[in-house]
């Protein structure tokens, strides 16, 4: 009876050394927001008959959030519904891992979601920063501003996707070295609604991770080895 022990300890080896590598791959990741934290503001477009209807957005703050790798961090949610009619609403919610911003059928309301934090080298763990897009079924525009000065052009968002701001494509990039405040601002026509996740600064990836990481050499011999131990057991078959 042949021993398979080495062939496989082997294929043992450069399997975890595989998820080793993909793993290393994301651990550099800053997590800004994972939108667990509990928070909902809602605005109206009037008041109900005899309240006093006062313009604007509504706000709605919590200090030290969690699910976030940042030091004492705030978020402010603001939500503008269209004016006009007390039936105009916008909503945003935060919960369960997702940020939800929703409008009724006669708002196209604006929100806007403000962190401030200990300033923070965003440089150090990559050269974007991701949002994450679950659901949307309009087309929306999303802003980002960083410290209040550094602006990245507004993009639209019309499908689900990882949707990445470069660091490069702000009016000034070297505010990335010390960011204490972020600011995401979105804006879209009646009706719309959308739903985002993991707020985080990273390297944008291909989505085989695995692929898009060099592997040391020694993981390159094992492989090599093991295909060889492989070739040679199915040429003994053959032969045999």
């Amino acid at each position: 009876m042949r021993n398979h022990f080495p062939l496989k300890l082997l294929s043992s080896l450069l399997f975890s050394g595989l998820l080793s590598i993909a793993g290393h791959a994301d651990a550099s990741n800053l997590t800004i927001d994972n939108f667990n934290q509990l928070q909902n503001v809602t605005d109206r477009g009037n008041g109900r008959p005899g309240e006093v209807y006062v313009p604007g957005a509504t706000s709605n703050s919590v200090a030290e959030i969690s699910g976030s790798d940042l030091a004492h961090v705030s978020r402010t949610f603001s939500a503008t519904a269209t004016e006009g009619r007390y039936a105009n609403k916008e909503e945003i919610q935060s919960g369960a891992g997702a940020l939800k911003i929703s409008n009724s059928a006669g708002s196209a309301g604006a929100a806007s979601i403000l962190w401030t934090f200990d300033p923070t080298n965003f440089t150090l763990y990559g050269s974007a920063i991701l949002l994450e897009v679950l659901t949307i079924d309009l087309d929306v525009n999303i802003e980002m501003v960083v410290n209040d000065i550094a602006v990245a052009g507004s993009k639209t968002v019309s499908q689900t996707e990882d949707f990445w701001f470069d660091f490069n494509q702000f009016s000034n990039p070297s505010v990335f070295s010390n960011v204490s405040s972020l600011r995401l601002n979105f804006t879209g026509p009646q009706a719309w609604d959308g739903q985002f996740r993991l707020l985080t600064a990273g390297t944008p990836t291909q989505p085989d991770i695995i692929g898009s990481v060099p592997l040391p050499p020694s993981f390159v011999m094992m492989g090599t080895v093991l295909f060889g131990f492989l070739g040679a057991g199915r040429l003994r078959k053959a032969t045999a």
